[in-house]
């Protein structure tokens, strides 16, 4: 029997991570448990990305007065989904900006989403009162805010975890939020993404002058994690491209698959939606998907 690899535990917090940047990083990173950010100026404060519902969202906000009492001037949206953006609307006065994609995929949900099908299969969430708050500000390829004399880079590079994927970068500090484009010890979930443009968006953050990364799900982390991340993807699409080209059908591939080490990672059955996604990449077809096929298995425990 195959030994397990150790996946270490990390607990909620605000964590400073350089001086007036701060990391709020939630407990085992699983469906709809992300993360969020804090830049904290002489002014005024930046947040990057609300949590999954209000409550969530509250205590977020609860631990930022913790931290300063500077007004939240500017939101910024990583990307359009539920568990980074359903909590916008609780930060009054603020500027929600995300990338121009973001806000086209934001705009076209209602603005009270149908959560019926997560309440179903994760009723310990509380989905009550969630709501899409379409952004005010839009940027194409990249928008730079000033904080003084710290610079805030927002940057989106095509297609990744979702098409209008943003990354938070500090080059002063040398510290990315990378929103989805980065999960550690959680696997990640490439439903309406690309799995090439994924792997160039790791590419690019890899030679990005950094050393602090805070995901969308995990600890807080090093170039480690980004490898890693590539690790996973690389196998996927090797392994994913030999499977095709022997006229396997995407469930079939994505059960014969061998996902080693990253089998210890939580979620991992989302490999069925990731080879389902890649093969409609390799067939042609746009950055979308129907999840309706996978949901027993997206949500099934993570035991084999």
């Amino acid at each position: 029997m195959a030994q397990k690899n150790k996946i270490p535990t990390w607990k909620t917090e605000m964590k400073e991570i350089s001086p007036g940047v701060y990391a709020y990083i939630q407990a085992g990173g699983g469906w709809f448990i992300s993360n969020s950010g804090l830049i904290v100026g002489k002014d005024y404060a930046i947040v990057v990305d609300s949590l999954t519902n209000i409550s969530l969202t509250e205590t977020l906000i609860e631990e930022i007065k913790k931290v300063t009492d500077k007004p939240v001037r500017y939101l910024i949206n990583t990307h359009s989904h539920g568990d980074h953006i359903w909590g916008d609307h609780l930060f009054k006065g603020a500027s929600i900006i995300s990338s121009t994609k973001c806000r086209e995929e934001i705009a076209r949900e209602p603005e009270y989403p149908d959560v019926s099908a997560y309440a179903k299969v994760l009723p310990h969430i509380d989905f009550k009162g969630v709501k899409h708050t379409v952004p005010d500000i839009t940027f194409d390829s990249k928008l730079s805010l000033y904080q003084e004399k710290r610079e805030v880079q927002l940057i989106h590079n095509g297609t990744g975890h979702t098409p209008g994927d943003a990354i938070v970068y500090l080059p002063g500090e040398g510290i990315v939020f990378a929103g989805d484009i980065l999960f550690y010890y959680c696997t990640p979930l490439c439903a309406i993404g690309s799995i090439l443009g994924w792997i160039k968006y790791l590419d690019m953050l890899l030679g990005m002058d950094a050393k602090i990364f805070v995901p969308g799900h995990g600890p807080v982390c090093g170039k480690e994690a980004l490898i890693d991340s590539r690790e996973y993807f690389s196998l996927l699409y090797n392994e994913g491209r030999k499977r095709f080209d022997m006229g396997m059908t995407a469930a079939e591939a994505a059960k014969d698959i061998d996902l080693g080490r990253f089998q210890d990672w939580s979620n991992w059955r989302r490999v069925g939606t990731n080879v389902d996604r890649l093969f409609r990449e390799l067939r042609g077809e746009g950055p979308a998907a129907d999840l309706s096929g996978f949901i027993t298995e997206l949500f099934a425990p993570d035991q084999p």
